[in-house]
């Protein structure tokens, strides 16, 4: 006779572990992309419009690897994924700190770290979490986009240290070689599905009583349904252009800062800071759009968004970059957490939430890449960030009415999660 000794801490929890680390670490190149513009541009004399062009290339060629990566992970599970790109992120770093060309830096960033290497995790991970959890969902989610934010809290001082201290090529070749053993060890954690450990989610253990009737089994949602539905194509555009404003900031935040002036190190602490602050902002809004939905969450979030960066333009003192920083990073935190959360209330458990949560990531990559470009091209053009200042709050005071547009959310539609939930007149 065998017995079976129940763990006390659910393996849904050790997901979120990895998820947490996972993104921090996949991250890392991306969210400290600020910190590498003036360096190139003293090394080799390169515009900071073309510095930002690699910037917009990763998003660019991430499109379809999002999309491919929703699908195969929906098909064939998260982690072969997750290893390989895992071996991309790292060659990618190892290889940045050996560019002597232009298009160098386009390939080993835009191509192996920024846009195949990246896809892997910016769109499985959260898809993930939402099915190992069904009870604390919102508090799960919150979890990991905190963990997410407090990764540029420490990569973007300490790649702009390390620039400084030993020189480019050692800092890539550092933080590569440890970032590839992080995303492996942590990679081969990851369960796609509770189901593949022969386990129920949080929440869904109760579900399933003792001598209680057999539930009819839930019906699959196809894309192609999801796909017909109007507030799918809000998300999208809410993502993209919010991702398009917050885009100018993160990747010309720290050029900003320092043709005002501001110490190089003191400026790559004002992207830390909005890092710092947003993991606190995520961990509140995804908890806040779990209970509230997606509608109230989102419109507050862009319009605060939006209306911080205007300080920027009165912004000429240290303090007032870190004043900003704060604001700035209350609101880019929430604009951007609630996407999973929203698929699973709308949608629901059935429903391809790893293609659906793709299609809104090809807004996010595009809007990404938008920012980041015009945020350089516009500086190239005027000599000053003023026009990419106003541009990046326009696009996202433009996002404000589509997520004004969403369904209202409904807290007993919770309890329906095998049934499409969308409603799409308002």
């Amino acid at each position: 006779m065998t017995t079976t000794r129940k763990s006390s801490v659910h393996y849904a929890w050790i997901v979120l572990a990895a998820a947490c680390v996972l993104g921090m670490a996949a991250r890392a190149d991306s969210a400290s992309f600020g910190v590498f513009v003036e360096p190139l541009v003293a090394l080799f004399g390169w515009k900071r419009g073309d510095i930002s062009g690699a910037y917009a290339l990763a998003f660019l060629l991430g499109l379809p690897a999002t999309i491919a990566m929703g699908w195969l992970g929906d098909k064939f599970g998260a982690r072969p994924l997750m290893l390989f790109a895992s071996l991309l992120i790292s060659v990618g770093t190892v290889l940045l700190g050996t560019i002597t060309e232009l298009w160098q830096f386009y390939i080993y960033y835009g191509l192996f770290v920024g846009a195949m290497g990246h896809a892997a995790f910016t769109v499985l991970l959260p898809v993930i979490l939402t099915r190992w959890f069904k009870r604390h969902m919102g508090l799960a989610i919150g979890i990991y986009w905190g963990g997410l934010g407090a990764g540029p809290v420490l990569f973007a001082p300490l790649f702009s240290w390390l620039i400084e201290t030993r020189g480019w090529q050692p800092a890539f070749t550092y933080i590569g070689v440890g970032l590839g053993l992080v995303l492996f060890v942590f990679s081969l954690l990851i369960r796609g599905r509770p189901e593949e450990m022969g386990l129920a989610a949080v929440g869904d253990e109760e579900s399933v009583k003792p001598g209680s009737a057999a539930a009819a089994p839930p019906r699959t949602v196809k894309l192609k349904e999801v796909l017909r539905e109007r507030p799918v194509w809000y998300l999208m555009g809410i993502h993209h252009l919010g991702c398009a404003s917050h885009a100018v900031v993160l990747a010309h935040g720290v050029s900003i800062a320092t043709i005002c002036g501001v110490p190089t190190i003191e400026a790559a602490g004002v992207l830390g800071t909005i890092a710092g602050v947003s993991a606190f902002s995520r961990f509140a809004f995804a908890m806040l759009t779990d209970r509230f939905g997606g509608r109230a969450c989102l419109t507050v979030a862009i319009f605060g968004q939006s209306a911080s960066i205007l300080i920027l333009l009165v912004a000429t003192d240290t303090w007032m970059f870190y004043a900003f920083a704060v604001v700035f990073g209350i609101c880019y935190g929430g604009e951007m957490v609630g996407f999973p959360i929203i698929n699973r209330q709308l949608f629901g458990a059935n429903a391809p939430l790893g293609s659906i949560y793709a299609f809104e990531m090809v807004g996010a990559s595009t809007g990404m890449a938008l920012g980041g470009w015009l945020g350089g091209l516009l500086f190239d053009a005027t000599g000053t960030y003023t026009a990419s200042i106003v541009v990046a709050a326009a696009l996202g005071f433009i996002g404000v009415p589509l997520s004004l547009w969403l369904p209202r959310h409904r807290r007993e539609s919770r309890t329906q999660m095998n049934a499409i939930a969308v409603v799409s007149s308002h």
